[in-house]
């Protein structure tokens, strides 16, 4: 088990983009007789949401606390000469899985159906949270047996599996301070409680911020450029509010993507654009500021580094991945600027020629109002490609997106999906018969199945649209990892959602996607066929539970599919007419896929790089100074000069002040790097071949972290990683 992310499940809500779970933790076991007590504390097959109200969840996890105590006594009682790896390291893996299991559940409703209950549950539960993970690392005589167990003879003799949990189990027993003194482990306890209050606090803010801002526009002029179907979506969401009547509407602005990003890009009011822009810059400022949180989060970790015996958080963090130490990922992160740099300041200044061109300007232009940069680069684009993004639009209408996606996987991973009946239930209703539950009315679910054995894999739930309880972004969440077969046992379906906030229906249309959205879906479908096709030997391996710079590897490779024309033949089409994509729009949408790429590199590789900074050497750049003047001096060179300083993207990057990408958001990057040379197989054996998509399930979706990720891809590609296949694929060099 993993208590880190048990804490970070229960009070934030963390998930993929990130996984769950790290290597060393378990998902939850078959139901316990008291299972009708504490719903959220097991899986009889589809949690029965209706009874998991903020009341019953908190109970639920109390039990999951005091089951894990008895658990870690059981294990605390195992005699030396007695142990086996089933009574220690087996036994450590299922520890707390009713915890996890309810705090999935919670974590759940906190990111789709955010209320003050949830969070003053979450709030409630983080003060005996952190006070159980500090006494699991406290406990003597628990590593006492753990480091004597995995000392043994017999430890030799287990499968490479098994053998590699055994030195995770310790690893992480020693590197979450096992061997400190009491004094250490003391203060160890007192940070990480911290953290967890402060990590909770952040991410409230950045929601409460969110939801706070809004732009009510009563004059239509306001929003020339923007599309038929972006206007009644927002007169639809304004009228929702109580803004305008349908005689007479009025158009609402918000901070989620499908909002704010579209009129950055489209409309072509300038002021409107401002109000847009500076509206987003209101994420983590005035009443919501989160500076001073980061300021103590960074702090923190740093002490908790060093007390653990690490250089620095990005080397506590790196130790087990990929890339191994802070200093690499930095240097990777600098060396992919350095070879990006030339071609992002030519970039800059084909945009700021055309800028002047299309406003006739007559002085040098060599920076722009940032409200600005997004609307002339897209009208840029749309001149360079004879393409308008919104021309594809027709092309993506959802339920034929989904039905696409869905098929391609089957193709590529012989297997099914089977959607399941579902009901929205008020607490005390009944569960008619043949129904699942799920949390909102929108909420779908779907079974997978494998075409060759007709076991159930695993279910998933898809909430895919905006409300304004649900966090931003999309993600997906493992819920409950499948127990792999065993002891003549079969396979127990894994259970995840899919949640997102893409382009819905309104009153006179259906729910057409932008091309974002297309590639926004698939990303995160390829993290959920991660979790579906998970079969290894531990359940501690399961899914995602991998190296977190590696775990962005199927999500990124599965956004190929949504460009592939091959692919593409298969779904996009007219919503009205049923006709595909003509030829010539698709080259159209691939000739622009790399449109300014060194300008999305250099955007991504500014992130990565104020993150590593803030974790290696925050007393040099930040302590004491503005955090929006010392995160320019560091990455402002990285951006498109600008008129307006911006805020740092620190004071909203949930990701990275919160944890799961905490000195980790290079990793995005170089994902990108493996997603782009494990495709190139695809690409020469073609992008449908279920030969290729089978080789991928079993020597990377199926093995979870049964082995490291460098492995993982060497079985796959038969080679090392090429470092240069992201920018050869883009361009940027030959």
């Amino acid at each position: 088990m993993n208590t880190k992310n048990i804490l970070m499940t229960i009070a934030l809500g963390c998930v993929l983009g990130a996984p769950l779970a790290a290597q060393d933790s378990a998902a939850p076991m078959a139901p316990t007789p008291v299972a009708a007590e504490h719903p959220a504390c097991a899986w009889n097959e589809y949690p029965r949401w209706s009874r998991i109200t903020p009341d019953q969840v908190l109970k639920d996890i109390r039990y999951g606390l005091q089951r894990a105590q008895q658990s870690i006594a059981a294990i605390c009682a195992v005699e030396p000469d007695k142990a086996t790896f089933e009574n220690v390291f087996l036994a450590y893996s299922n520890l707390g899985m009713e915890l996890e299991c309810a705090g999935s559940m919670l974590s759940t409703l906190s990111s789709n159906m955010d209320s003050p209950e949830i969070r003053s549950v979450q709030e409630e539960l983080i003060p005996e949270l952190s006070a159980f993970s500090a006494s699991l690392i406290a406990n003597e005589k628990l590593w006492a047996v753990v480091k004597s167990a995995a000392a043994q003879e017999w430890v030799k003799s287990l499968s490479p599996a098994k053998q590699r949990y055994v030195q995770q189990v310790v690893d992480s027993f020693r590197e979450g301070g096992a061997d400190l003194s009491p004094e250490q482990k003391a203060r160890k306890a007192q940070i990480s409680e911290r953290l967890s209050n402060l990590s909770h606090e952040f991410s409230k803010r950045v929601l409460d911020s969110q939801n706070a801002w809004k732009l009510v526009v009563t004059d239509k002029a306001q929003l020339a450029g923007m599309s038929d179907a972006w206007m009644a979506k927002s007169a639809a969401a304004a009228l929702e509010k109580g803004y305008g009547t349908k005689e007479n509407p009025q158009w609402i602005v918000t901070l989620d993507i499908d909002s704010v990003v579209e009129v950055l890009r489209n409309c072509s009011v300038p002021a409107t654009r401002k109000a847009a822009w500076e509206g987003r810059q209101s994420l983590g400022c005035g009443e919501y500021d989160t500076a001073e949180i980061v300021a103590e989060v960074m702090q923190l970790r740093k002490e908790l580094a060093e007390l653990l015996g690490f250089k620095t958080f990005a080397d506590y963090t790196t130790v087990h991945r990929m890339v191994e130490s802070g200093d690499k990922a930095m240097a990777f992160v600098d060396d992919m600027a350095k070879q990006v740099l030339p071609f992002f300041r030519q970039e800059c200044q084909e945009l700021f020629d055309f800028y002047a061109k299309e406003t006739g300007t007559t002085e040098k232009v060599d920076k722009m109002d940032p409200w600005d940069s997004n609307y002339y680069a897209y009208q840029l684009k749309k001149q360079r490609y004879s393409f308008d993004p919104d021309s594809v639009r027709p092309y993506f209408e959802a339920e034929r997106v989904r039905e696409g996606m869905f098929n391609l996987a089957a193709k590529l991973y012989d297997i099914n999906f089977k959607e399941v009946p579902t009901v929205c239930l008020k607490p005390g209703e009944e569960l008619p018969a043949g129904k699942a539950e799920v949390w909102h009315p929108e909420v779908r679910l779907f079974e997978v199945r494998d075409n060759k054995t007709g076991a159930h894999l695993g279910s998933f739930y898809m909430d895919l649209y905006p409300r304004s309880s649900k966090r931003a972004g999309a993600w997906v969440m493992p819920m409950v990892l499948g127990e792999p077969a065993a002891n003549g046992k079969p396979h127990r379906p894994h259970l995840a959602a899919l949640c997102g906030n893409l382009s819905a229906a309104t009153e006179d249309m259906p729910a057409l996607y932008s091309h974002y959205d297309v590639e926004t879906i698939f990303h995160e479908f390829g993290h959920m066929m991660h979790n579906m096709l998970s079969d290894t030997e531990l359940l501690a391996h399961s899914g995602s539970n991998v190296a977190w710079d590696f775990v962005e590897l199927p999500s990124q490779l599965n956004e190929n599919w949504c460009w592939e024309p091959e692919a593409l033949a298969t779904y996009a089409k007219h919503y009205k007419t049923g006709e595909p994509m003509p030829a010539e729009l698709v080259k159209k949408l691939n000739d622009s896929r790399f449109y300014m790429p060194a300008t999305d590199a250099m955007g991504q590789l500014s992130y990565a790089k104020l993150d590593l900074e803030m974790h290696m050497n925050y007393d040099k750049f930040f302590k004491g100074r503005d955090l929006d003047e010392a995160s320019f001096d560091l990455v402002g060179a990285w951006r498109m000069p600008s008129t307006v300083r911006a805020r740092s993207s620190m004071r909203s990057l949930t990701h990275c002040v919160c944890g799961g990408y905490s000195a980790g958001y290079y990793s995005y990057k170089w994902a990108e790097v493996l997603a782009a040379d494990a495709f190139s197989r695809f690409a020469q054996e073609g992008v449908l071949n279920p030969a290729t998509g089978a080789a991928y399930r079993e020597t990377i979706l199926s093995k979870g972290d049964s082995k490291s990720a460098a492995q993982l891809f060497r079985d796959f590609m038969g080679r090392d990683p090429k470092p240069d296949a992201l920018l050869r694929k883009e361009g940027l060099i030959k």
